[in-house]
């Protein structure tokens, strides 16, 4: 599939865009969107009304107008402090707190997310966070690391994500290979730590949930000396193979926001897209404005003159593409997305009785550690 797409379309195809509106979408938007054709859209919090219920036809837009394979729909959605969400969705904890009541409540997390993320037509949840907590990256994390254990933090991840995915939503492990105290919104974080360090720490919390064979993966804008000691692992072809080959991942390799200011912000975004992809990431995430079609260009323009290979941009596109398959959007009529849809409320009622009870069972898990 990814062999008989035209260039744009597979310029297209390996980028994540954002968009404007709500409840609908802008003629502007839709007609931009048709021309970027992407293989996936992310949402923020701006993009969520008051009922969710709303988001339904204008996901339908979003799809309608990114044309060819359906994209992959995208919202972060880890609990506490990122929830996008302000009513009518069952209410998470933030990490922290799930991981004190352990595996179960953490499995029961992800099992809410994922079905009332898909009911409503969003298909791939950018969570969980994988790192564990500790000195380096509290300032950043903090609610959103589920323990200061490596290994407590890999259990809790994957039992999140194949839960989620197990809902029928693709999950997204985040931030490989961890974060610093900067936030890379803002600027250049860095990592200073060995590689037993790395190996010790971040690294077998990764090893550990990717066991649950996430649909991708998140790089981090980081830069760790102990891996490349030029370039943040967005960029750095030595981090993306320590993920690829390392660790065995065969899923999409997806950037963070090219737009933040740990790589430069929006100046520098074509040329790190191109950089990205040349280093093996698979998709690109932009947020916004006039940055996405200048990368959209930018990469067809390093295929045209040979500084990126199109045999590189079919294999990320192919990765994407065998995630889709796998979650089912490219068969999925529009039949079976409105009873998803007209069950919506009903699912939240449901999971929002089971959650409580699941709560409580974590209170009771987590007094028993302390009391041990």
């Amino acid at each position: 599939m990814a062999a008989a797409m035209s260039l744009e379309e597979l310029a297209g195809q390996v980028l994540m865009v954002g968009a404007t509106g709500s409840g609908s979408l802008p003629d502007w938007n839709r007609s931009f969107l048709s021309k970027v054709r992407p293989g996936g859209v992310v949402l923020f919090g701006f993009n969520i009304p008051e009922d969710p219920l709303d988001l339904v036809p204008y996901i339908e837009e979003l799809s309608a107008a990114s044309g060819g394979l359906r994209p992959f729909v995208a919202v972060d959605h880890e609990g506490g402090p990122v929830f996008r969400f302000r009513h009518g969705m069952t209410r998470l904890p933030a990490a922290r707190d799930l991981g004190r009541g352990g595996v179960g409540l953490a499995s029961a997390a992800g099992g809410v997310a994922g079905s009332e993320l898909r009911a409503l037509g969003i298909s791939m949840n950018l969570a969980p966070v994988v790192e564990a907590l500790d000195e380096r990256n509290d300032a950043f994390l903090g609610l959103r690391a589920w323990s200061a254990s490596p290994e407590e933090s890999g259990r809790l991840a994957r039992a999140f994500l194949e839960a989620c995915q197990g809902a029928g939503t693709a999950g997204t492990l985040k931030h490989f290979p961890g974060n610093a105290s900067v936030d890379p919104h803002h600027g250049r974080a860095v990592l200073d730590a060995s590689m037993e360090e790395l190996e010790a720490g971040h690294l077998l919390s990764f090893r550990l949930s990717l066991q649950g064979k996430p649909a991708a993966v998140m790089l981090s804008h980081v830069t760790v000396p102990a891996i490349d000691p030029d370039r943040p692992a967005t960029l750095s072809p030595a981090a993306v193979d320590l993920l690829k080959r390392g660790l065995g991942f065969g899923g999409i390799v997806l950037t963070d926001d090219l737009l933040m200011q740990g790589l430069g912000g929006e100046p520098a975004a074509p040329a790190n897209a191109v950089a990205a992809l040349a280093a093996g990431a698979d998709m690109l995430m932009v947020s916004g404005g006039a940055a996405i079609m200048k990368i959209r260009d930018a990469i067809v323009a390093a295929v045209g003159d040979g500084s990126l290979g199109r045999d590189r941009l079919e294999d990320a596109a192919a990765r994407i593409i065998a995630q889709k398959l796998r979650f089912g959007l490219p068969g999925e009529g529009p039949e079976e997305r409105a009873v998803r849809a007209e069950g919506f409320r009903e699912l939240v009622r449901r999971n929002g009785v089971a959650f409580s009870a699941a709560l409580e069972a974590g209170r009771t898990e987590a007094g028993r550690s302390m009391g041990q």
